[in-house]
């Protein structure tokens, strides 16, 4: 077990699971927005290929998500919510035309075709992206390391069915309970 050198309560447990939550800046509800939903979750799948972790649930809401992952070799928790994070922030920026100084301008989502991202985009708003704020995630997230059987059916439940608490509906379709292949891929 370590301790994450700019936390006092990040601990790192060899073949933990973690149930991890962040949000967006100011808690703005960017995902309201489908296309960037989707940006989110073929993200998540990216990530999933790129850094050999086992994830159980996931959810996304408007302005947070909830995931309930296993990290593999190579890449702690840490580094795997740091490369979603940023990655999602890149192409979300990307696609409303906003280039944060510094930022790489690549996407991760060459791999997917963004092409139907700034199609669906411009088609929606008619060239007006400008309507949404600077994306950004708030810094770092909570994390849990789960403890035992029980915890962990706990923090499933709560994960792939947080959606039914926040009122999106039992066919909101960014949560593993509505993408039953998505999760469990690692």
């Amino acid at each position: 077990m370590t301790i994450h050198r700019n936390s006092q309560k990040r601990i790192y447990v060899e073949e933990g699971i973690y149930f991890v939550t962040f949000n967006t800046k100011d808690k703005y509800p960017y995902f309201v927005e489908d296309i960037f939903c989707e940006v989110f979750v073929d993200n998540l799948r990216i990530c999933i290929e790129l850094k050999h972790f086992k994830l159980y649930a996931y959810c996304l809401l408007h302005d947070h998500a909830h995931l309930l992952l296993k990290p593999g070799r190579g890449y702690n928790v840490s580094k795997i919510i740091q490369g979603l994070k940023k990655n999602v922030s890149q192409d979300i920026n990307k696609l409303i035309g906003i280039y944060p100084e510094g930022a790489n301008s690549n996407s991760r989502l060459r791999r997917v075709d963004i092409t139907k991202y700034f199609q669906k985009i411009n088609k929606k708003y008619k060239k007006h992206p400008d309507m949404f704020p600077q994306f950004a995630w708030q810094k770092s997230f909570h994390d849990h390391v789960i403890r035992d059987e029980q915890d962990f059916a706990n923090h499933f439940r709560y994960t792939a069915y947080n959606h039914l608490k926040h009122g999106l509906g039992e066919c909101w379709r960014y949560t593993s309970s509505n993408r039953p292949n998505f999760a469990n891929k690692a």
